[in-house]
């Protein structure tokens, strides 16, 4: 308990100095770009990928916390195919920094969700696209035997919070229901975010499941039935805005403004050390993190600034959306905030 307080205190010791200094509170570590699942909907995997080293990593956490980070998520590719995660999760721990980490859960049983709460990982989420799995992804490990009595048998254990995240596309209504119901009923919590087409137009293997504006019918139905059950109290963690604005996004509107050049912005770190606009993207910056100081941050912001200035348009990504929306409507955060211990 003490050691929690501790990184919360840090977090928001992080948060306050960030309002008023140039500083990088927020960090993703995508330690390897490498995924044992080949999704339909995912660009964000490559098959020969460089792996960070320890080294390395306790590199960019030191560099890190030099410029007062309060939060470390770790991304992938898979992570928890990376063989140091519990290592570098344990070395956040110890230097007093929240984790986070997404996950495909094919690699969650109970040796690996006890590594992960003994380490100190503080949320987990989980990515979860359907009670079985599907010619478009195998996303379902949350269904697997024992699997949720480990994850809640842990979250009293080591306070371990976990959440799942499911995808929406043009074929899986009948899974999404199923997927609102059962975080219902466990009293888990839910993102749900619209699949949307690769930034590069690289991959084309997704055809057939993006949404297009001539899908009205079908969307209506989809954003009525979400829209509903979060007004009746479903833990659906994205705000109502979202799932309605699809039509805008559809429209190749500008509504909305990503978050990534702001203080609230996250700052991501590639396998090989250097800074990504964008997880999405998967491009890099000709900088490296560990050698970011104070003084560059502003230029970094500048130069992300410009970079989601293209792209922003294309992009219907529920993480960024949700960022940009809870941090211009206070009051929704609270709210949601308040859900989230009520479900604790």
């Amino acid at each position: 308990m003490l050691k929690k307080a501790a990184k919360f205190m840090n977090l928001y010791n992080s948060y306050v100095v960030s309002c008023f200094f140039a500083r990088t509170p927020f960090v993703r570590m995508i330690p390897s770009d490498k995924c044992n699942l080949k999704c339909k909907y995912c660009w964000q995997r490559r098959e020969e990928s460089y792996e960070m080293t320890m080294e390395e990593f306790e590199r960019h956490l030191a560099k890190a916390k030099k410029l007062n980070v309060g939060i470390i998520t770790f991304l992938g590719g898979e992570p928890m195919a990376w063989p140091l995660i519990f290592d570098a999760i344990q070395k956040c721990t110890d230097k007093n920094v929240l984790t986070d980490m997404t996950t495909n859960g094919t690699l969650l049983d109970d040796k690996t969700i006890q590594q992960l709460g003994t380490a100190g990982l503080d949320y987990l989420n989980i990515s979860v696209d359907g009670m079985n799995p599907s010619v478009v992804t195998a996303k379902n490990s949350i269904f697997r035997k024992d699997i949720l009595h480990l994850l809640k048998e842990a979250k009293k254990r080591f306070r371990m919070h976990f959440r799942i995240n499911s995808v929406i596309y043009k074929n899986n209504f009948e899974e999404i229901k199923a997927m609102i119901n059962f975080a219902k009923d466990q009293n888990i919590q839910i993102s749900l975010g619209y699949i949307v087409e690769p930034l590069a137009k690289q991959q084309n293997e997704g055809s057939g499941i993006h949404f297009r504006l001539e899908d009205k019918q079908l969307l209506d139905e989809i954003i009525d039935y979400i829209v509903n059950k979060k007004r009746q109290g479903y833990p659906i963690i994205d705000p109502e805005e979202y799932f309605k604005n699809v039509y805008k996004y559809l429209r190749g509107e500008k509504f909305w403004n990503c978050n990534y050049p702001t203080k609230y912005g996250w700052v991501n770190i590639s396998p090989d050390g250097r800074i990504r606009s964008c997880t999405k993207k998967m491009d890099e910056l000709d900088l490296r993190y560990d050698e970011l100081d104070i003084n560059m941050i502003k230029n970094l912001r500048e130069v992300l600034a410009q970079k989601t200035a293209v792209c922003n348009v294309h992009c219907y990504s529920n993480c960024a959306y949700d960022s940009f929306y809870y941090t211009h409507h206070k009051f929704q955060m609270l709210k949601k905030v308040l859900n989230r211990i009520r479900l604790k």
